[in-house]
């Protein structure tokens, strides 16, 4: 059983992870929207910047879904459990 300082602790924990694996996507977005920018003269003539811009925000959001669904899961499993 988990007292209810360390039920607190670990919501908290948890809540803080999910606010660093938004930032952390972010920030993957948008280092890889630059990088994209920048190597556009080496795509091949089929592939436009737009399309390799969008399916890199498509990508940050499935993972940021998959994530915060996943991390909501485990806060509610927390609170649910029974406190000493």
């Amino acid at each position: 059983m988990l007292t209810k300082e360390e039920r607190i602790k670990n919501i908290k924990d948890l809540e803080y992870n999910h606010l660093l694996n938004k930032q952390n996507i972010f920030l993957g977005l948008i280092g890889a929207s630059i990088l994209s920018v920048i190597l556009t003269s080496e795509l091949p003539n089929n592939v436009n910047k737009t399309d390799v811009l969008i399916l890199l925000i498509l990508i940050g959001i499935l993972v940021y879904i998959y994530f915060d669904n996943k991390l909501n899961k485990i806060i509610d499993y927390i609170k649910r459990i029974n406190v000493k």
